[in-house]
């Protein structure tokens, strides 16, 4: 095949059983690959109700079928499983080099079953597989793993995935890291791996991906580079990458801090803004295939961080621990992100844990007696860093924080559900619903893995002002002219856009905008905004038929991004939530931040519309049946509710 390898490594950990699997052009098309057809095989290898530390539960890698060419930015991997911290589908992707060696080894998908009587790990090298004792290196940190694993398999190219301690622990937020610096960081998987006894899964593959029409290829390829490099968004995000957002967030007044009990203003800019980052900055660094090359490698050349070198100093742990925690110097975030990297604990879930025991202790709630001894307060940097630390080993008051906060509250009691920040399991991000409502706050809620920011996001979000207050269905529109360049079809430009009113239809754009996140995970490229938003259906259905042969037209990839957004929703259903558990967490509802708060009557008619946008009952947030015939879902055994 073109493109793809057609082949799923399908390893069972119970009986060391090691299979091949083909797959179809068809299944392909309607799934395209990576996060696609990742759910795809959980449905089909698991029952989504399973206890996500059985070994029951499957862990799958997918690479897109854009991975291991020049395509930019095709580097991307899908993560999946039930999650251990939400009971839901656990999803993440990260990218660097471990997707594309997955590819060159000769597959698109890796998928690991059973469980290990002992630590072992894994070794793929040219599809040549080998199960290994693993009983040396269960113990040491990622980093260590790391070094350990290119040493004794001698070359210093292969690519590892590995759980630190965190993993090992199985803490429920756990990270499974992607080489030095990167992670599939969200959901727990890595407490996944940790409960198969698998450390570490190294790669090295030198089979080439092959192309249907080499000069068409060539062409799409050309013109989405085009397109990226001249996107406005381009030149800031080349010299800022994300940090580029805190500035735009705090000036907004869209971010909240302190457990997200205090709205986080401007004056935050003047410690932990994008300008602070260039103290440190030292290069850019990108991903493979990479032409935006967003990250950037600092070094801390005072203080009592000095020393310290790495890739690092992104928004997602500045305002995990600058505005959830409280912490105000970014060579801190860059020395608490060399520790959670070397545990392998989400940052974010983390942070999270951390906040909600700072609060409930200074209200009380909790006391020295609860927290061995610690006086838990705002912005203490050696507090964090030893509560990382004993959440990552179960130690004492961190074997509560290692299961997140919503287990957390419940084990607590005396109120403390009232406090999390949290939507369907999975804390936000500090960019807070109650103070600018939009596509992205309305995503939190509806995204398959929880309270995430990263699984729906517009294309057309004006970043200006919030809706006004009380108003649930419409977010301020950008310039007309702006619309006409973007790359969605004509008739969802009429359902989205009212340009006499100036405003988006929020249950419409977050549809689209659900299905175009859907298919970016699954051809496998990067979601920064020069690329999210310089690419769309059009290019990537000319790209994918150049390079696979199978042909696919917009509407094709449309309609793939739909299907997904349906069997995970199949899945969440499997799993056990039901139409009442899709809320925000009490704190949105009942704790107003400059006098806003959420209005759950209001966003449940919000969600009732996007029900019926998706053609799903709203009574039970279910596709009907004419959707499940439409997008073909109508003979998988899987898609019966009853």
């Amino acid at each position: 095949m073109h493109g793809y390898t057609g082949k799923i490594l399908v390893i069972n950990l119970s009986n060391r059983e090691i299979t091949q699997r083909e797959i179809h052009a068809q299944d392909y098309f309607e799934y395209i690959g990576a996060a696609g057809m990742n759910t795809r095989i959980l449905l089909d290898e698991m029952d989504p109700s399973i206890d996500p530390l059985s070994e029951g539960n499957v862990l799958c890698f997918g690479s897109g079928p854009l991975v291991g060419t020049m395509a930019p930015t095709a580097n991307r991997t899908d993560a999946s499983a039930k999650s251990p911290l939400t009971g839901l589908l656990g999803m993440s992707n990260s990218g660097y080099s471990w997707g594309p060696e997955l590819k060159f080894c000769g597959y698109d998908h890796l998928v690991i079953k059973g469980k290990s009587e002992t630590p072992v790990y894994i070794s793929v090298n040219n599809g040549k597989v080998n199960i290994l004792s693993a009983n040396h290196i269960w113990g040491k940190n990622s980093w260590d793993t790391i070094r350990t694993l290119k040493d004794e398999l001698g070359d210093k190219e292969i690519s590892v995935a590995c759980i630190g301690v965190g993993g090992e622990r199985l803490v429920k937020f756990a990270s499974i890291e992607n080489g030095f610096y990167g992670a599939w960081g969200r959901t727990g998987l890595g407490a996944v791996m940790g409960s198969k006894n698998l450390k570490a899964i190294a790669l090295r593959g030198h089979r080439d991906v092959t192309v249907a029409d080499s000069l068409g290829f060539q062409k799409s390829v050309d013109e989405m580079r085009t397109r990226i490099l001249n996107h406005p968004t381009y030149n800031p995000w080349r010299q800022f990458g994300s940090m580029l957002a805190v500035d735009i967030y705090c000036t907004l007044g869209a971010a909240t801090g302190y457990n997200q009990n205090e709205a986080i203003d401007e004056s935050f800019i003047h410690t932990m803004g994008r300008e602070n980052l260039l103290r440190y900055k030292k290069k850019s660094i990108g991903c493979t295939a990479c032409p935006l090359a967003c990250a950037s490698w600092v070094e801390i050349d005072e203080g009592p961080y000095k020393g310290l070198k790495l890739k690092g100093i992104e928004i997602t742990p500045t305002m995990d621990f600058g505005a959830r925690c409280g912490v105000r110097n970014l060579a801190a975030i860059a020395k608490a992100t060399e520790i959670f990297q070397k545990y392998g604990v989400d940052c974010s879930t983390a942070a999270a844990s951390i906040a909600l025991a700072i609060e409930l202790f200074q209200k009380g709630i909790i006391t020295e007696a609860d927290s061995d001894g610690l006086e838990l307060k705002w912005g203490d940097e050696l507090l964090i860093f030893e509560l990382l630390r004993k959440i990552t080993y179960r130690e004492g008051f961190g074997d509560l924080l290692a299961d997140g906060p919503v287990e957390m509250a419940k084990k607590i009691g005396k109120d403390s559900e009232q406090y999390l920040p949290q939507i369907r399991g999975l804390e936000t991000s500090t960019r807070d619903p109650r103070s600018r409502w939009d596509v992205w706050s309305f995503g939190y809620l509806i995204n398959a893995r929880g309270g995430d920011h990263l699984r729906i996001q517009s294309p057309a979000e004006n970043l200006r002002q919030s809706a006004p207050e009380g108003e649930y269905f419409h977010e301020l529109s950008p310039p007309e002219k702006a619309v006409a360049k973007m790359d969605i079809f004509d008739d969802w430009k009429q359902r989205i856009f009212d340009f006499e009113k100036n405003v988006v239809n929020i249950p419409y754009m977050a549809a689209w905008s659900q299905d175009m996140m859907n298919v970016v995970n699954s051809i496998g490229t990067c979601i920064r905004p020069p690329i999210l938003y310089s690419l769309g259906p059009t290019i990537y259905s000319e790209v994918l038929t150049a390079l696979t042969g199978i042909e696919f037209l917009p509407e094709d990839i449309r309609k793939a991004g739909e299907r997904i957004t349906n069997i995970q929703r199949i899945f969440n259903f499997k799993a056990g939530e039901k139409r009442e558990d899709i809320k925000y967490g009490p704190k949105f509802y009942n704790m107003p931040i400059k006098g806003r708060k959420l209005d759950k009557d209001k966003i449940d008619k919000v969600l009732d519309k996007y029900f019926q946008v998706r053609n799903w009952d709203p009574k039970t947030s279910l596709p009907k049946e004419e959707k499940l015939r439409e997008l073909n879902l109508d003979k998988p055994a899987w898609s019966r509710f009853s």
